[in-house]
């Protein structure tokens, strides 16, 4: 049995009143940007890393870290701690519909989505009110704990 908890990076850029995500067609669900830390790799670099993989090289500027959160999945055996993190990157409309080279499927892509209407499959969907009330008020937040989710 593995004990090890992972650490996961999820980005959160607003532009223009739009959110950046990836979309799972397989799925039908939305989700933040981002992925695992790499051993020996820091917050900042694992963003940066992450945000240049999956937006074709774009460059990641970090702001300051949202929300802590656990993420469990007993039955998988998988503990996560999850990172959501502000920030702004160097791209904007060309990366829309951007597919992800490593789902050979071609089953996931670079999307943004507006802030006024954001779907109720954007995962994790229990954080959605809390993200459109603190955009709403600046982002004045920092490090919030919002435990398990």
């Amino acid at each position: 049995m593995d004990n090890r908890i992972n650490v996961r990076v999820r980005i959160v850029i607003i532009k223009n009143e739009k959110l950046l995500t990836e979309y799972n067609k397989n799925q039908d669900m939305y989700f933040y940007v981002g992925g695992h830390v790499e051993y020996g790799e820091t917050v900042g670099e694992a963003c940066n890393r992450e945000i240049a993989e999956e937006c074709d090289g774009a460059k990641f500027t970090f702001k300051k870290i949202l929300y802590i959160r656990d993420f469990i999945l007993a039955e998988e055996n998988e503990h996560s701690l999850e990172l959501f993190i502000l920030g702004d990157i160097d791209k904007d409309n060309e990366l829309e519909h951007l597919l992800d080279q490593q789902h050979e499927d071609n089953s996931h892509w670079i999307t943004w989505l507006d802030m006024n209407s954001l779907p109720k499959n954007l995962l994790p969907d229990k954080l959605t009110p809390m993200l459109l009330k603190d955009y709403k008020e600046g982002f004045t937040v920092e490090g919030k704990y919002i435990g398990l989710i």
